[in-house]
């Protein structure tokens, strides 16, 4: 795989959390309440996978290779990456806290904790979009094919790791069983 499709297959993973995210927020909206549980597993996630895992590869890998080609922290849409980057993280750190702090029956401030894990996802998912519609591109025409061969033997050792530790594994699965507690239960047919 290249580092092209490894990210893009990552992303594809957090785009499901994040679908999962929009349900527990219209669930939220809808009775009040924020079931703790599910919404920690979906915040770990981001945390663990999507800051863990998924931006030290960009960060270290890609966006370090491309600096060393000549772009800089300067030149869009690099700019704008990084400051999410960093956005991103500061946000878990809040949205975590207040979902520690939420009292039960606090329905205002559950409508709160909704309103802003949903402006946390909207980030994130904009983010991929310009990573994917923009930087990927950007980055191929300031990496040389050599750059872009060891770039991807880099991507492909710490991806190969992942898979036989059984860290993608374990990511997938719970990505999977978020988005399936979100997934409405169909509904019964008359008898």
């Amino acid at each position: 795989m290249s580092w092209r499709s490894i990210l893009e297959a990552e992303h594809r993973l957090v785009q499901e959390v994040s679908e999962a995210a929009d349900a527990e927020c219209a669930h939220i909206e809808l009775t009040g309440r924020v079931r703790g549980d599910l919404v920690d597993a979906i915040l770990g996630f981001f945390r663990y996978f999507t800051e863990g895992l998924h931006d030290p590869k960009e960060d270290g890998l890609l966006f370090a290779r491309c600096r060393k080609r000549g772009m800089t922290e300067q030149d869009e849409p690099l700019e704008q990456l990084l400051g999410e980057h960093e956005w991103v993280a500061g946000r878990l750190d809040t949205l975590q806290r207040e979902l520690y702090d939420l009292a039960p029956g606090d329905r205002d401030g559950a409508l709160r904790f909704a309103a802003g894990l949903r402006e946390f996802v909207e980030v994130v998912r904009c983010h991929m979009d310009v990573e994917e519609t923009q930087f990927f591109d950007l980055a191929e025409h300031y990496l040389t094919a050599d750059d872009r061969a060891r770039l991807t033997e880099e991507f492909e050792s710490v991806h190969y790791d992942e898979v036989e530790e059984g860290v993608q594994a374990y990511w997938q699965d719970l990505a999977h069983r978020i988005f399936l507690a979100e997934k409405p239960a169909p509904a019964s047919s008359p008898a």
